[in-house]
């Protein structure tokens, strides 16, 4: 009996498997659909965004305009008024420019805006702009500038490589995990619950090769549904959406320090990095399931583990930690675009090491598992 083909076809052809892959299609479509009825919004967030920074520098210049009414030698108000009223002239300028196509012209605009901000707060005045957010929209818009890359909307942009961006966030952000988790949570335990496994105990065939066949065919499982997943979200991109870079540069944070990286860059990262904590999952899954039996038992237990793991090393302070924490990838995400004490692929090793130490110690169990009477 060769198991891993027969294995694969039973989860392949599953109805919860194909119905499944259909759902992940349409949620594509309807994510789609989504951007474009909201991209009327985006210019009204722009807007208003705008609008608020625009009434806080009004009251802030009207603040030192009165400072030097009243006291007309106080040269530090006069300073404050003059840079006050020039970010307002620039909130000004910057409101016309939402919506309008001269991309260039808005950032150079906010550039100019940010310049005057950070001279503002270092008079010692405050103004709803962080130093680090000033530091990093203004490094990405001279990124942008110097490529000649169209900003585009972080969350309803309709640009292909943006949009393939959204549906790997989505998918690498504990989608994935839970995608797996209903494909095969009842591939091992099921077998228990309702005494199949009884029959595969029964052939001729080493008990090890069930868990062999099991953990394989959910790999592929996992590779077949990431293959569609991004097969519906460049074609959909490619052919409802509009033009755009997989060059467009996404900001990172190395050790408090601005750097970049292309959404090419990221997506084969956060890919990467999924698929062996999925390989990780998968082996969690087997060997809970051969300790439990029980379904709803099985996943609770490994959902908790892997939310104690992640909050248990990410609580660790030291930079050295993230070479042993095999948890790290369950939110992927920080993980690549936060790069402080530590280097994105630094717990690879650890996630492959304990994956292959539960995989052996699940060999081992299942050769100690009995038929059920």
């Amino acid at each position: 009996m060769k198991l891993l083909p027969f294995e694969l076809r039973k989860m392949f052809f599953s109805k919860k498997f194909l119905y499944l892959l259909l759902f992940l299609v349409i949620g594509i479509v309807v994510l789609f659909g989504r951007n474009v009825i909201f991209q009327s919004y985006i210019e009204t967030e722009e807007m208003e965004e705008v609008e608020s920074l625009l009434s806080t520098a009004q009251n802030k210049a009207r603040m030192h305009q009165y400072e030097v009414l009243q006291d007309p030698e106080d040269e530090e108000a006069r300073e404050k008024s003059v840079v006050s009223g020039g970010i307002v002239d620039l909130l000004y300028d910057l409101r016309q420019s939402v919506g309008s196509d001269d991309w260039q012209n808005r950032l150079v605009t906010e550039n100019a805006m940010f310049a005057e901000i950070m001279n503002y707060k270092d008079m010692g005045e405050d103004f709803p702009l962080s130093y680090k957010e000033i530091d990093q929209s203004v490094a990405l818009n001279e990124n942008l500038l110097e490529e000649n890359i169209r900003p585009e909307h972080d969350t309803y942009s309709l640009a292909l490589p943006n949009f393939v961006k959204q549906v790997v966030d989505l998918y690498v952000t504990f989608g994935a995990i839970i995608i797996m988790l209903l494909i095969i949570g009842e591939s091992m335990s099921g077998e228990f619950e309702n005494r199949s496994i009884n029959m595969l105990y029964m052939q001729p065939l080493k008990k090890t090769h069930i868990v062999i066949s099991k953990f394989w065919s959910s790999v592929l499982l996992y590779l077949l549904t990431t293959g569609v997943i991004l097969a519906g979200a460049l074609l959909i991109g490619a052919v409802l959406g509009e033009d755009g870079t997989f060059a467009y540069p996404l900001l990172v944070e190395q050790n408090g320090a601005i750097a970049f990286m292309t959404i090419t860059e990221y997506m084969a990262q956060a890919l990467l990095v999924l698929s062996v904590t999925i390989g990780l999952v998968i082996a969690l899954y087997l060997l809970y399931s051969l300790f439990f039996k029980h379904t709803l038992a099985t996943l609770f237990v490994l959902l908790a583990t892997l939310a104690a793991g992640y909050a248990l090393f990410g609580a660790l302070p030291y930079a050295g930690v993230a070479w042993f924490n095999p948890f790290q990838y369950v939110m992927p995400e920080d993980t690549i675009l936060i790069q402080n004490m530590r280097v994105w692929y630094q717990g690879i090793l650890a996630v492959l090491v304990l994956t292959a130490v539960l995989y052996v110690i699940s060999l081992q169990k299942i050769k100690t598992s009995k038929i059920d009477s």
